[in-house]
């Protein structure tokens, strides 16, 4: 049977968890830096390349055919392509920073929850935790709905514009056409 840990035990693991923590999500981050370094190198190869296809057909016409063409396109899909592995890759090294934060932040939510239960520590309805549904935290946010039902939009209410239907935007060509007698 495990021995009982007192809030101060709890903690001084926390620290010694968490102490390395900064260094190896800062290598995480340079690893994504460096990669998007690359999907940048990848994205000027590209557009160079299609400008020089855009130059030939401006100086020449349409109707010629660039020799080019073929080896410039193959190498702009080639560079698309590279640069949607290492988004990728970016992607799963940023996953992996925020599980490595997500499990330690998690280890400390169940300390603390088992010190509540056990009494060692006075339950406080006020402290966040990713364990509980009623996350203080999220009860700060404001509510995803808006006064308006109907208007779906991705600004929070107290926006100015939030509550203006999109049919009063007299340049939106959508509600021209909604708005057009048929």
């Amino acid at each position: 049977m495990a021995l009982a840990e007192d809030a101060a035990s709890v903690l001084e693991e926390f620290v010694q968890n968490v102490a390395n923590l900064p260094a190896e999500i800062a290598h995480l981050l340079e690893e994504i830096q460096a990669k998007d370094h690359v999907v940048q190198e990848c994205r000027s190869n590209a557009a160079s390349r299609d400008a020089s296809i855009q130059k030939f057909i401006r100086l020449n016409g349409a109707g010629q055919a660039n020799p080019k063409d073929k080896p410039y396109t193959a190498a702009v899909l080639a560079d698309y392509d590279k640069a949607q592995t290492y988004q990728e890759e970016k992607i799963a090294l940023a996953d992996r920073a925020a599980l490595l934060l997500d499990r330690q932040v998690k280890k400390l939510d169940l300390k603390i929850r088992d010190l509540q239960n056990e009494g060692a520590i006075a339950i406080d309805p006020q402290l966040p935790s990713l364990l509980n549904n009623n996350n203080t935290l999220n009860a700060r946010l404001p509510p995803l709905t808006t006064s308006t039902p109907n208007t779906s939009t991705p600004l929070h209410p107290l926006s100015g514009n939030a509550s203006l239907p999109a049919t009063t935007i007299a340049n939106n060509p959508l509600s021209r056409l909604v708005q057009q007698p048929t």
